[in-house]
């Protein structure tokens, strides 16, 4: 099992990722409002389009990631961290700080893999 102190540093750290991906988000939500609709140029419209559709696309990415983190962060406070959800095998505390969303053990996260 995972440590109180690494346990901490994890969810500190959880913490402030998931609030720099809402601010993110935030800034981008407000940049796109701004954004003007209706260009002149066929060119920098479908430019812009291009644009927002990539912007829009990482946007998803980031809020899947923050539901992760939510994950994760509940998972600290209800003493479950670090216990693979397939298994029940105790993750490694080396998986856990380089992945800290991991919800498998390796051993099951390369059998997922592998199907």
């Amino acid at each position: 099992m995972v440590n109180q102190k690494v346990l901490e540093s994890v969810r500190g750290q959880l913490v402030r990722r998931m609030e720099d991906l809402r601010d993110t988000v935030s800034r981008t939500a407000v940049r796109m409002k701004a954004a003007p609709d209706n260009l002149a140029d066929f060119l920098d419209q479908a430019a812009t389009e291009h644009d927002r559709a990539l912007e829009l696309t990482i946007r998803v990415r980031e809020s899947h990631q923050i539901r992760e983190i939510q994950e994760a962060i509940l998972h600290i406070d209800r003493g479950q961290f670090g216990v693979c959800v397939r298994c029940g095998k105790a993750i490694s505390q080396k998986r856990l700080l380089l992945a800290p969303m991991s919800r498998l053990c390796t051993p099951c996260k390369e059998k997922t893999e592998l199907h």
